[in-house]
Order: C-alpha cells, then sequence, then structure tokens
C-alpha cells in the first residue's frame, strides 16, 4: 500500500476551530493520505463532542486508535480508514504533543509528514500542490503563505529571517504582520524556518534528525526544529503561490501574561539552542535590560503588566525549569 501523506493535527480545548480545520482536510483526503487528530489532553467534556462529531459525520472513516509502544498500525486497518484518533495523557504542549503523529508517521513508512494546528482552515487542493515541491529533491521542508482568517488579504506569516533576532530578541521577518497581500509576494522562496503550524517535512530527514525537542513548551520550537531539518540553502522553502488561513493565538485569549511568559522563557531557550556565543552576549543582557526598563516605567500600565511574567521567565530559564516545568505546573 503506497502511503505518501500524514497529516498530523493537534487540539487542545478548542471545539469550534477543531471542526472547521478538520472538514476543509477530509474534504481533500486521497487513498494515500492520512489524518491523525490528536488530543492534547481537553477537557474530558470537549474531547467526547470531538469522538461524537466524527463519529457522526464520518463513522465510515473514523478510527479511535490505541497504539503500541512501537506506533506500528496494522496495514488493513491503515488501509481502510482515513482519520485516527489518539489522546495523549496529559497536555504535552506545542511540539511534544505533535511528537506521536510523527513516530506513527516514521513507523508506518509514509513519505511526507504535515504539521497543520488546529486553528489552520486549509484551502482545497492544498496539499495535492504543496507536495509539489518536493519533486525538487533538496526540499526537506515547505510551508505556505499564511493569512489571517478573519481577513483572508492581510499576510500573517510568508518566512522566517533569523539574522539579528536573537541578539535582539526581536520577531524574526523583515517584514510587517499584517501586510496586505500583492502580486510582488509570489513565487518560491528560500525560509531560514518553516511555520510550525502550517507545514510538510519529508519522513526521512525527520527520522535522522530526531522529533520536537522536549525541553520546549510553547514558543519557537519549530525554528530550532528547522535548523535540524535544514540541509543546504533550498532545503526549507515557503510556497508564497499557496494559501491557508490562520486564527492567530487562540490558545492564549484573554491569558496575555502567560503568553509573555512563553516568549521570554522560550526565546532564551532558542539562544541556547541555535545561538553563537555573540546571540548568548548580547540576548541574554538584552533579556535581563528590558526587565529593568519594565520596572522603572513601572507607572505605565502596558510596562507593569509586563514585569512578574518577564521576571519569571528568566528565573525558570536561568534555573532550568523548561518544558517539563511547564506540563506540570500551570502558568498564570
Amino acid at each position: 500500500m503506497k502511503k505518501t501523506l500524514a497529516i498530523v493535527v493537534l487540539t487542545w480545548n478548542d471545539y469550534k476551530n477543531t471542526i472547521i480545520c478538520l472538514k476543509s482536510i477530509i474534504n481533500q483526503l486521497k487513498n494515500d493520505q492520512k489524518l491523525f487528530l490528536i488530543d492534547n489532553n481537553s477537557k474530558n467534556s470537549i474531547f467526547v463532542k470531538t469522538c461524537d462529531w466524527l463519529d457522526k459525520n464520518y463513522k465510515k472513516k473514523f478510527n479511535k486508535l490505541i497504539i503500541g509502544s512501537n506506533y506500528k498500525i496494522n496495514d488493513t486497518i491503515l488501509k481502510n480508514k482515513s482519520i485516527f484518533l489518539l489522546r495523549n495523557k496529559k497536555n504535552l504542549g506545542c511540539g511534544l504533543g505533535h511528537n506521536p503523529g510523527y513516530k506513527l508517521a516514521i513507523t508506518n513508512n509514509f513519505e511526507f509528514v504535515a504539521r497543520i494546528d488546529n486553528d489552520m482552515l486549509v484551502p482545497k487542493k492544498f496539499f495535492t500542490r504543496i507536495l509539489k515541491n518536493f519533486n525538487n529533491k533538496i526540499v526537506q521542508g515547505v510551508s505556505p503563505k499564511i493569512f489571517y482568517k478573519h481577513d483572508r488579504k492581510l499576510i500573517w506569516w510568508m518566512g522566517t529571517k533569523i539574522g539579528n533576532s536573537l541578539k535582539f530578541q526581536t520577531h524574526m521577518r523583515d517584514y510587517p504582520y499584517g501586510l496586505r497581500d500583492n502580486k510582488n509576494y509570489s513565487n518560491i522562496i528560500e525560509t531560514d524556518a518553516i511555520a510550525g503550524c502550517a507545514s510538510i517535512m519529508r519522513c526521512s530527514r525527520l527520522k535522522k534528525v530526531g522529533l520536537s525537542d522536549k525541553d520546549f513548551f510553547y514558543g519557537p520550537e519549530d525554528v530550532e526544529f528547522s535548523r535540524r531539518l535544514f540541509t543546504v540553502n533550498g532545503s526549507l522553502v515557503v510556497d508564497r503561490d499557496l494559501k491557508i488561513f490562520h486564527s492567530v493565538t487562540q490558545s492564549f485569549i484573554g491569558l496575555n501574561k502567560r503568553r509573555i511568559y512563553f516568549e521570554y522563557k522560550y526565546r532564551l531557550l532558542l539562544i541556547q539552542k541555535i545561538g553563537t556565543w555573540l546571540d548568548k552576549l548580547f540576548g541574554y543582557s538584552i533579556s535581563l535590560i528590558k526587565l529593568i526598563l519594565y520596572v522603572v516605567l513601572i507607572f505605565k500600565k502596558k510596562h507593569r503588566i509586563k514585569i512578574q511574567p518577564v521576571f519569571l521567565a528568566l528565573l525558570h530559564f536561568y534555573t532550568g525549569k523548561l518544558g517539563n516545568h511547564d506540563r506540570k505546573y500551570k502558568i498564570f
């Protein structure tokens, strides 16, 4: 049996967006493409609701999967089913939560694996079109151009440029958020990292470099992951002729302090993982300088609100309280 593409979708306490995403994917699945929905230990009511929806609408295609330690699926089951649902025993976070899906793709000899976040809307013929990029044997990972779901002409992401971002802890891009699309932003371009929320990778490369790093919980784990996927210039690309639509940061609605905490801590971890000594010298120093500035400017609310999460982020980074800490303890 030919097994071309395993599509991994991770969901956590977000029924509405997950259903929209699943509909957009399932309607374009081919026989050699399988969908693995991983529930990251959502509330039981939401998990059951998702199961019921799948059972009601896709009973003949849907299978709640109980996997063994070797992650091998019987070929007969794999042939007859298109949708598999797994449930992590706890919230593993963003990168690590996807790893069971990656293991399934590698163990069951899929050629490619896609990571599509649950708050994505996937256009028709998306997978057929994006897989064509791998006709170039150099290419190891591809992402599409990502638009905001609420305004489908505004660009959220179209490539990563690391540059001096590690030193100065800035966003890794050379274009603003919410840029209006036009014909100048087309064609296939190189990128320093593919987008974690929407990407496709070769399983053969993934097998060599390993899975998502457990030290991350939520943050730029996709950048660290991408630098391991990278082989030569042109091995990571953005297909800017292909669109996908994203409901941005749904996990942090009403949790601004938590977002700030993760942002600062895991940027520091990224510097540690992939940065040069100069990146570390500047990056670590600037994080401390920013905290001092927030304290000095405490009379301004936009700075005052950052003091506690940034202090804890720095403290926990320097004391080694990383991914496993956040899987055990809830911050804010």
